[in-house]
């Protein structure tokens, strides 16, 4: 009996599955950060470089961990990399690429303190901007390990094994970052990004197995600025893809609008959800109020496909209207808030 009960069950997911077409679409979420609407001129400091005791000890850093000047390539690539991906974002009327700053006896691996907001008032009132996205630190972490082997080497006398020394480097590149609010004197974010880089090199001993890895700051040029585009990002509105399913079947008409829409008519589908909205039949006046709440989320209005998705379920019972309409207030709460 209870083997029969599963395949019963089974049975009617498949059957409910089987009158459903699934759609992907691309929907707008709210920045992570939030910045009031009126914040239009901004701009971009590089704040990491160390003076006074933690100068001391991010050259003892460098020369343990063979960064070099990495640091401050890095740095450089990672404050332009969030300058640019700024300029992508049409909100913005104004935005600056600020001067660096030196940071007191900041830790290299620990934020330093805050800018002086008297400090921030006043760089924001001389060049008119109304926050700072500040990187306030950049450190390079790397680390190599040693393995040895052998390889196939051919010489005069035939194929021989030599042994041979692989090193692999693994660069932790680990950034810090603050946004500044000169208004309300408020910190909006304050966040560490880490990235890394893993490079491998062998040699006939260990120095020149690592001597093959040292040409490396490209590379992690190229990194900071993904990090620093990346961080700009959070200020800017986030897009995901998901998927939504609509009823393809019930009656022809119906049917007919599943293939309207299969080849890319929504307006042409949503033509006859629209019609079937009046249907004497519950089954498929819900269902067609179903179809059409997801035919105004895809073309952007959340509200009316929330009212329409309520509908759905509150009159006519059509059971995944429930979670949608779930979806949708929480996409609107988070609309709202922005």
């Amino acid at each position: 009996m209870k083997n029969i009960h599963l395949f019963i069950f089974g049975a009617f997911i498949l059957l409910a599955s089987s009158c459903k077409q699934r759609v992907y679409l691309t929907v707008a979420e709210p920045p992570i950060v939030h910045l009031d609407k009126s914040y239009t001129r901004g701009g971009v400091i590089n704040r990491t470089y160390a003076q006074g005791g933690s100068e001391i000890l991010e050259t003892i850093d460098n020369a343990l961990t063979l960064e070099g000047n990495l640091d401050h390539k890095g740095s450089k690539a990672a404050v332009q990399g969030a300058f640019d991906e700024l300029t992508t974002n049409k909100r913005f009327e104004f935005l600056t690429l600020l001067d660096s700053m030196h940071v007191q006896n900041g830790g290299i691996d620990i934020f330093p303190a805050q800018l002086d907001w008297q400090e921030v008032e006043s760089i924001c009132l001389k060049n008119d901007l109304h926050f700072l996205i500040v990187l306030e630190v950049f450190d390079t972490d790397t680390k190599i390990a040693y393995s040895q082997g052998t390889t196939t080497k051919n010489t005069p006398l035939g194929s021989v094994q030599v042994p041979v020394h692989n090193a692999t480097m693994t660069t932790i590149i680990k950034t810090g970052w603050r946004i500044y609010d000169p208004r309300n004197k408020w910190i909006l974010d304050e966040i560490w990004l880490t990235d890394r880089l893993v490079s491998q090199g062998s040699g006939i001993n260990p120095v020149k197995a690592a001597a093959t890895l040292m040409n490396r700051g490209q590379a992690v040029k190229q990194i900071s600025t993904q990090v620093g585009r990346m961080y700009a990002g959070r200020i800017e509105p986030q897009f995901f893809r998901v998927w939504r399913d609509y009823y393809n079947k019930g009656n022809s008409t119906l049917r007919m609008a599943n293939r309207r829409a299969e080849a890319g008519d929504w307006d042409g589908a949503a033509e006859l959800w629209e019609r079937d909205m009046s249907s004497p039949k519950r089954k498929i006046a819900g269902r067609a109020h179903y179809n059409m709440a997801i035919y105004n989320e895809i073309n952007g209005d959340v509200y009316k496909a929330l009212e329409l998705a309520q509908k759905a379920w509150g009159d006519y019972r059509i059971r995944p209207a429930r979670d949608y309409a779930n979806i949708l207030r929480n996409r609107i709460a988070r609309i709202e808030r922005e």
